[in-house]
């Protein structure tokens, strides 16, 4: 006796079995993929076996017919006979132990939820639709060695229901779409909104296949998939231009919309003047520091990455600084003002989020200008196994309690990811979370991008001066906050701020804001060369000789800069968290000195002018 499924396959053909085999998916994925229903687990009275005979049937008749036309059936029509399948699957499906009760008549979701309820549910169903579309169903501790991240799929007490939750998820985003305005300082509002934009983003151009399986699983009984998809797809497009233009239209006119700017660092892979780069931002102030900086990038660590300096206006740096940096090898002038409109306002602090979005390289290695480094910058992000996981690196501050806003950031952020609650910020152990003197990022990464997109939106000037920067010490926080509640994967390296130079006579090491990589070498630190930037650009110089880092993110000391000395570490565990410096270190240490003295003392415009015979 054939059986239902053998009628399936009993036209034998190699490509016939193929596409069976393809339509046989399809159901799955319909069923998995849409949580319309769940199967019994031992499969006998289950989803499957009542679709899979209805399928055979169908096909069988069709064979009986005409015995060539159903060996030639298209996929299309196979689909069809599938659809109508899991419909009538649907209403016939019994309930079972565990299984939720399953209306005999099918019937599509609630529709026109008011705004005010699914504002009640909204956050939670953001970010568990989120970390779905983030791979977390299924996952523990134990699935990745990086653990989970958002973590709202963890413990439920029923299954995931995708059906429900993008119900909610969807019915919230058309909702938003057709009244989007909201206070600027209200960021619960802005960041549903990130997310919003970001699930419809996603679905549209990373995950289109979905748009099939989520308009089959909140459609009419009588809708075609066809139809279904069609106007889904045309509701996410409205979402996600409504949105892009409510929250980043100082975008346009230069990219008409998220992917243009996407594309606009993601069309040449494999070109290496594209797929990664360094990004240093400096005005007047900092101009020799960036100078040196980049030197000490070619000179010392033989790097020969494509480097943007990137400024604010004409003001920010004079015609003959601009020369002087694009007469440097594979080093080019950005103003970051003629990529996007006026009205955000790039100034200060705030340039750096604009000029990681600005720059023309897909991953960009941001540095501040009296960033330095003892490892090659190309070979750190190589090497890193977090950057391979998530496209970007971010380094910890140090550890200093200095009066935070924790409540503010579980106000706008009520869901916050299950990875944030073990950083220092979220128990109050220290208010400085993040130092953004060097930050690292994959735009090419969609999650990325939405993330640096609110970053910079959080940095705008009405947003900055009206909310972000009473809450925080200027752009650092910004950062980690707008990947967690764009609720984009991301992990801290994990030792905290140190510092690097000599050591007092309390054991205590003195010198640069110092930070390691994740393999607790030693790896970048701010202010340059000079002991002491704030109190004298032009005063001692630094000792290369010890290290201190921070393994805890508690009960350690700090001695505060002074006019004469600069910040000094005492770690919790000094038998393993002060090291001495190699011999490798402390001569390029060396080496980084006598490039800026030689600078100095020559003139920068003498300097240039001599090395790459540049006249002013």
């Amino acid at each position: 006796m054939i059986s239902g499924l053998d009628h399936v396959t009993a036209a034998n053909s190699p490509l016939r079995h193929r596409r069976v085999q393809s339509v046989l998916l399809f159901v799955l994925l319909v069923v998995c993929g849409t949580g319309f229903v769940l199967w019994s687990r031992s499969g006998d009275d289950g989803f499957l076996p009542a679709v899979t005979p209805v399928v055979g049937k169908e096909v069988a008749i069709q064979r009986e017919k005409d015995p060539m036309g159903a060996a030639a059936m298209s996929e299309q029509q196979l689909k069809a006979i599938v659809e109508d399948a899991v419909r009538k699957a649907i209403s016939e499906q019994p309930v079972g132990k565990g299984v939720e009760p399953v209306t005999p008549k099918y019937k599509p979701p609630q529709k026109d939820i008011a705004l005010t309820d699914l504002e009640t549910t909204i956050d939670l169903m953001q970010a568990r639709f989120l970390d779905f579309l983030n791979g977390e169903e299924g996952m523990n501790d134990q699935s990745t060695n990086f653990g989970v991240f958002g973590g709202s799929l963890l413990d439920q007490k029923n299954p995931f229901n995708v059906r429900t939750t993008w119900n909610r998820v969807h019915q919230y985003a058309l909702a938003i779409a057709e009244k989007p305005e909201y206070e600027v300082t209200n960021f619960l509002q802005l960041s549903r909104r990130v997310r919003a934009n970001e699930i419809a983003y996603i679905i549209l151009y990373d995950k289109p296949s979905l748009i099939t399986l989520l308009s089959l699983a909140t459609s009419e009984k009588d809708e075609s998939a066809t139809s279904a998809h069609d106007q889904l797809q045309a509701e996410l497009q409205n979402v996600e231009s409504v949105l892009t233009k409510l929250l980043y239209g100082w975008i346009m006119p230069r990219y008409p919309n998220i992917r243009a700017l996407q594309k606009d660092f993601t069309a040449a892979p494999g070109n290496k003047d594209l797929d990664m780069g360094i990004v240093i931002t400096t005005g007047q102030w900092h101009f020799e520091l960036a100078l040196h900086a980049i030197e000490t990038i070619r000179e010392v660590l033989k790097c020969d990455l494509p480097i943007e300096i990137q400024y604010a206006g004409p003001d920010d740096l004079t015609a003959d600084m601009r020369k002087a940096f694009n007469a440097l090898p594979n080093v080019k002038t950005v103003d970051v003002l003629d990529k996007f409109d006026s009205s955000v306002g790039i100034q200060g602090w705030a340039i750096k989020p604009f000029a990681i979005l600005a720059s023309r390289f897909r991953t960009v290695i941001f540095f501040d200008a009296d960033a330095l480094t003892f490892q090659n910058p190309e070979k750190f992000v190589k090497d890193s196994l977090i950057f391979r996981q998530y496209g970007t690196l971010f380094y910890h501050d140090r550890t200093v309690k200095n009066g935070g806003n924790l409540e503010w950031f579980k106000g706008i952020n009520p869901q916050n990811s299950r990875y944030s609650n073990s950083l220092r910020y979220m128990d109050d152990r220290s208010h400085n979370e993040m130092e953004s003197g060097v930050v690292v990022v994959d735009k090419g990464r969609t999650g990325n991008l939405h993330a640096m997109l609110m970053t910079c939106k959080m940095n705008s000037k009405e947003e900055r001066d009206r909310m972000t920067y009473r809450h925080m010490h200027g752009d650092k926080e910004s950062f980690w906050m707008s990947w967690d509640m764009a609720r984009v994967p991301y992990k801290f390296v994990p030792s905290y701020g140190g510092a690097v130079g000599y050591m007092n006579d309390k054991k205590h090491v003195c010198g640069g804001l110092f930070h390691t990589d994740e393999f607790q070498k030693p790896l970048w630190w701010n202010g340059g060369v000079i002991a002491n930037k704030h109190h004298n650009k032009d005063g001692g110089f630094m000792k290369f000789e010890y290290a201190a880092f921070d393994t805890v993110g508690k009960d350690i000391t700090w001695e505060w800069e002074t006019s004469t000395t600069p910040f000094c570490l005492g770690p919790k565990y000094p038998e393993f968290e002060v090291v001495e410096l190699t011999a490798k270190e402390k001569s390029d240490g060396a080496r980084f000195v006598e490039l800026y003295k030689g600078m100095k003392d020559a003139g920068w415009k003498a300097y240039v002018t001599k090395k790459y015979s540049v006249q002013f």
